[in-house]
């Protein structure tokens, strides 16, 4: 067990390729326990303060990667990853895992890397031969190499409402079966849209994004019934077509994931754009196809975020 005081000295721990790390211990040690894994060393994180800082510059927030999911839930600055931080797991997940860890697993589930997908997050990697800066679909493509560390993740400053919806057998206790991450950027005029559940990793609908872009009244900031049908339609029709389609199991088909995931982005997309500001986060039940899983219900978390 080796425990380094900061970056430098963890790099240095990793730079043979044959070392753990260990942060919220919420993969690692399940895994240690059922010898799924036998690292030479593991390099255990909780000391290194520097992973542990989140701030904010004129255009971005930064989020080290040994900040918690509870270090988030009431963060001000992002109230859309606020929600999203809300919903991950159980309380006691909550407090020990991370930023970095939920990076370094890439479930594609993920709460977590559904939302930063949508928001345009970059994850900012060290190791002995420099540092380097990728964008969280890149990252997810290609993964982590052993020798390399996740330090921090920057996403811009919200610009506009932001939701994160997601469909659990036990609300925000669960794995999400199927997610919709929504960032609307009133500055810019655009709209980010990712998908988790129905692919390997998150899925962006662009054509879906474009669709709905075109059709938001900005100076009003509010959107058509039809608009928002239209869209969640489209990214149903995305959801179908992913190159890497997760498979039918259990708590529900990959065709009850595809009509789920336009139904959650019709909802959070008129959730977003309305007259009226949205609610805290509230319990969603959704009209499932006859193959649902039991119970399915899913939580909904939104709220503004505005420079």
């Amino acid at each position: 067990m080796y425990r380094p005081l900061t970056v430098a000295e963890v790099v240095d721990a990793l730079a043979d390729g044959d070392g753990e790390l260990l942060a919220g211990g919420t993969d690692l040690v399940p895994a240690l326990r059922a010898r799924r894994r036998d690292p030479a060393r593991i390099v255990a994180l909780r000391r290194v303060l520097e992973l542990r800082s989140r701030g904010a510059s004129a255009n971005l927030l930064i989020i080290g990667a040994g900040v918690t999911y509870h270090d988030l839930t009431g963060w001000s600055l992002s109230p859309g990853l606020a929600a999203t931080a809300r919903v991950v797991g159980s309380p006691q997940i909550r407090n020990t895992g991370t930023v970095g860890g939920a990076l370094g697993t890439a479930n594609p589930r993920g709460d977590l890397l559904t939302f930063l997908s949508a928001a345009d997050a970059e994850v900012v990697i060290h190791s002995v031969q420099g540092v380097r800066t990728v964008d969280v679909p890149s990252f997810l493509a290609t993964g982590l190499d052993p020798t390399e560390l996740v330090t921090a993740v920057r996403l811009p400053r919200p610009c506009g409402p932001q939701v994160y919806v997601k469909i659990g057998s036990r609300q925000a206790a669960s794995t999400a079966l199927v997610s919709c991450a929504l960032v609307v950027d009133r500055v810019h005029e655009r709209v980010n849209c990712a998908i988790g559940g129905v692919a390997g990793r998150p899925t962006r609908p662009r054509a879906a994004e474009e669709f709905v872009r075109q059709g938001i009244d900005w100076a009003a900031g509010t959107i058509a019934a039809d608009v928002a049908a239209g869209f969640g339609e489209l990214v149903a029709q995305a959801a179908a077509v992913v190159p890497d389609p997760l498979p039918d199991e259990v708590g529900g088909s990959a065709a009850y994931r595809r009509h789920a995931a336009g139904v959650l982005a019709a909802r959070a997309v008129a959730r977003c754009l309305s007259a009226a500001a949205p609610a805290p986060a509230v319990a969603l039940a959704l009209d499932a196809p006859p193959d649902a899983p039991p119970g399915a219900a899913g939580s909904e978390a939104g709220g503004w975020g505005r420079k």
